[in-house]
């Protein structure tokens, strides 16, 4: 008998077997998700190529576990999105032993003036969870209750590092008045006294956003707590740090 015979099932199994696990990574990313853009698909699952990356999202819509579908943003750019439905969330439920999550995306609910600064922190989420840290929240899902009892800005998304610390990430586009990061500061830096979290970063796609930004909080002078003026001490302003997407991992964090 020939032995390759007994290697073609396999070889079919081990490729349904990296199918499955391809959308389960997925379908558990799209949980809390609900939408995310192809390339960001792609990384999740860990594939690069454009067709590999298609003829996934085609099988799992196919399968009712996903849409797809193409929107244009004010700007007039197109995006392609990628959403979860509720037999998805049903089959990552099942999957995974979690509650069933009450919420598929749905057309025109995605916030298009905010897809960019949305995609990039999905690609940040993924990085960082890539190395090692962990715990990853939107604080603008908080319940009501929580979200009037605490600061009025939240961070784009909290953190918890290698070391144990729970870090405030922003993810910092495009650059804000000064005015306005005396505002943005004063409510950080509450929450780090309250014991919120440890340190704030501002991550930035290129060093020149990263430069204007540190230099425009490093310079604030003054910070608004409770509606009020304070000084802006050195020592305060070493809870906040910033760099770009690249190097996010690598800062130095004590």
């Amino acid at each position: 008998m020939n032995p390759s015979i007994h290697l073609i099932p396999h070889s079919w199994q081990a490729r349904m077997d990296r199918q499955a696990e391809k959308r389960r990574k997925l379908l558990a990313f799209l949980r809390t998700e609900f939408w995310t853009a192809p390339e960001v698909a792609g990384q999740i699952v860990g594939l690069t190529d454009t067709r590999s990356i298609r003829n996934t999202l085609a099988a799992m819509t196919r399968d009712d576990l996903i849409v797809r579908e193409t929107t244009r943003l004010p700007s007039g750019r197109k995006v392609n999105i990628v959403g979860i439905t509720m037999t998805g969330q049903a089959h990552i439920a099942h999957l995974l032993n979690r509650p069933m999550v009450d919420r598929a995306y749905e057309h025109g609910r995605i916030g298009l003036t905010l897809a960019d600064h949305r995609c990039d922190l999905q690609r940040l989420r993924i990085m960082l969870a890539q190395a090692g840290w962990k715990g990853w929240i939107y604080p603008d899902r908080q319940s009501v209750e929580m979200k009037t009892a605490g600061q009025g800005h939240r961070a784009d998304a909290l953190v918890t590092h290698p070391n144990g610390s729970v870090i405030a990430l922003e993810c910092e586009r495009t650059v804000k008045t000064a005015k306005r990061y005396r505002v943005i500061a004063g409510h950080h830096l509450t929450a780090i006294a309250r014991g919120d979290y440890a340190r704030v970063i501002y991550a930035s796609p290129d060093n020149a956003t990263s430069y204007a930004v540190r230099d425009l909080m490093q310079g604030i002078g003054q910070v608004v707590v409770s509606g009020r003026a304070a000084s802006a001490t050195p020592e305060m302003l070493t809870s906040f740090l910033f760099c770009t997407y690249a190097d996010l991992t690598n800062l130095d964090i004590q």
